[in-house]
């Protein structure tokens, strides 16, 4: 009995020291980034930016009950339900923060301040970023954070990046999303 446990661990051992480069490139693979967009060609950003943009007001449907939701990218920061769409976003970037000032249909301005980082060609800040761990048993992170870059020097993208990971022993799962929000730009003389 001993000996056909002693082969059996042998072999489980062989398997594992043959398979273990194959598993390992696996995991890799399977953890990576797919379909990258090329950055390459985007514009720099300047250490004290300052322009105006039109945001617009989407209309959105469900599928499935018929209810209709509207979305636009203020929406995504402040939860003030009547902006003015007729006049234009200021935004001004400089090395740490970002300023996005707006107006309601009362004439009432507003003045959205985020601290982010300045890179070479974009600017990254987080609106939401939570992380919960108890080491080795469970660990869950939260993030999202909005990019903006520059395609051409008439265009101003915010890119809205969202991920969601956790861990629960060895088991572990995830999702990510994005939505771009893609404006002309208009620049202050």
């Amino acid at each position: 009995m001993k000996t056909v446990i002693n082969d059996f661990r042998s072999i489980f051992i062989w398997l594992i020291r043959k398979s273990c480069p194959f598993i390992f490139v696996l995991f890799f693979s399977s953890c990576s980034v797919h379909n990258q967009i090329n950055k390459d060609d985007y514009i720099s950003i300047s250490k004290d930016f300052s322009g105006s943009f039109y945001d617009k007001l989407d209309t959105l449907s469900a599928q499935y009950d018929g209810k209709i939701f509207t979305r636009s990218l203020m929406k995504e920061f402040t939860a003030v339900e009547n902006i003015d769409y007729s006049k234009a976003i200021q935004i001004r970037i400089n090395k740490t923060e970002l300023f996005l000032s707006f107006e309601d249909i009362n004439k009432k301005q507003y003045v959205l301040k985020f601290y982010g980082k300045l890179h070479k060609k974009r600017f990254v800040f987080y609106t939401y970023y939570k992380t919960v761990s108890f080491p080795i048993l469970f660990i869950s992170k939260e993030i999202e954070k909005f990019e903006i870059n520059f395609p051409n020097e008439n265009e101003i993208v915010f890119e809205n990046k969202s991920e969601n990971q956790g861990m629960f022993l060895i088991f572990g799962g995830g999702g990510a999303s994005q939505l771009d929000f893609k404006f002309k730009l208009i620049k202050n003389e």
